[in-house]
């Protein structure tokens, strides 16, 4: 009687299952879930600060006045354009208005230590916020946190003051919500 065998040993099922974890576990290391959770949400933050700095100028330039004179922020997270968290009515410029992906979360966000973005610490643990200040003379400033370390750049090529912070605005030298 001669048999064939077919099929595969239980070894050689044993080192396929092995090499496909090892790739498995190569692919995901490679994704990096978390960073491109990360990513996704400073492209939203930066979406909403053209959103809201196109907002302001439209209110600006109606001749609206001044409100914030005193930092807002989005911490109580409103998006209704008639009573949003930077305290102007904004319905005219917008159906709602933007806040944080992670408001209010306390977050590891980017710090440029050394204006350069080549030693960028993601320590600074700060809460995600928007957050608007407006002088008497309607200069304003508007700025967002990055937790990406790679969207360092962000923050260096803004023109504003901060290491921390993307910043944008009318003031000249984007010095009106400091560091």
């Amino acid at each position: 009687m001669n048999l064939k065998k077919m099929g595969f040993t239980l070894i050689e099922l044993l080192i396929v299952i092995g090499i496909l974890g090892v790739l498995a576990v190569a692919v995901i290391a490679a994704i990096n879930p978390g960073e491109a959770q990360r990513k996704g949400r400073d492209i939203k933050r930066m979406q909403d600060l053209k959103t809201l700095q196109a907002v302001i100028d439209q209110y600006i330039n109606d001749g609206g006045a001044p409100v914030c004179t005193a930092v807002c922020n989005s911490s109580a997270g409103t998006t209704l354009c008639s009573a949003n968290w930077t305290g102007i009515y904004l319905c005219d410029y917008a159906n709602t208005i933007p806040v944080d992906p992670n408001n209010n979360q306390v977050r590891g966000v980017v710090n440029d230590t050394d204006a350069d973005c080549s030693t960028v610490e993601a320590k600074s643990n700060i809460a995600a916020l928007y957050r608007l200040r407006m002088d008497a003379g309607g200069a304003y400033e508007i700025d967002v946190v990055q937790e990406s370390q790679t969207n360092c750049r962000n923050i260096l090529n803004d023109g504003g003051n901060s290491g921390r912070r993307v910043e944008v605005g009318t003031d000249p030298i984007l010095d009106l919500l400091g560091t």
